[in-house]
Formats: C-alpha cells, structure tokens, sequence
C-alpha cells in the first residue's frame, strides 16, 4: 500500500525547502499529482487558466494527459513567475545553472539531479 502524508506532514516537508524555485516545484507536483519527469517538462504553454488545467507530457507510457491546475497552485506559479528574474518563455522550470543566471535563455528545463 502506498504511504499517504497527512496534512501536517506536507506542510512540514515543504517547510524544510530553502529555495522559492524548489519550493514551486515541489508544490505543483504534489498539488496536481504529477511526476517528476512530467513537471520538468511543464512550458508555459501548458497553463489553461481559463479551464484550470494543466497539460501534463510524456507521462506513464509516454502519453500526455490533462490535470485539474489548483487555483492555490496557479497563484503560487504566477508569485513564482512574477519574482524570478528568469521570465523564460518556454519552460516554467528552466535549467537556471550554478550561477542561478542561465534560466532566461535556457533551451532545457532543469534536470532531475536539481530536484
């Protein structure tokens, strides 16, 4: 049976995350049930804040599937947006390198050794 984390145990894990881009990581993933792989991938694109959805790639099988986007989750993207200075305008979650200023210009997302 897979473990299920009480509320009190999430809040407590996300507490001990040191970085905002982590941090809006890690929510969005718990928040809409993704994979890893699938959240690496997010694009900006993917956002459908009109129906409150989130186009989630190359999943389980290699299939793309749609996930209900939290309102809470698409206010935490948008904070994350806004107070980054990456702006990338592909990736949500772009390879930003060691010296945290590659992210504007970064044609890959970051990787899963950053996570």
């Amino acid at each position: 049976m897979p473990c299920i984390l009480s509320r009190e145990e999430v809040f407590k894990i996300s507490s001990k995350v040191k970085t905002f881009h982590n941090y809006a990581f890690l929510s969005t993933v718990y928040a809409c049930g993704l994979r890893i792989s699938e959240a690496l991938a997010i694009q900006v694109s993917d956002i459908d804040k009109t129906r409150m959805m989130l186009h989630a790639h190359r999943g389980k099988g290699a299939k793309d599937r749609f996930v209900p986007l939290p309102e809470q989750t698409l206010v935490l993207l948008r904070r994350y947006w806004v107070t980054l200075t990456h702006k990338n305008p592909v990736f949500i979650f772009p390879a930003i390198g060691r010296g945290h200023n590659m992210g504007a210009t970064a044609k890959t997302p970051m990787t899963l050794d950053s996570v």
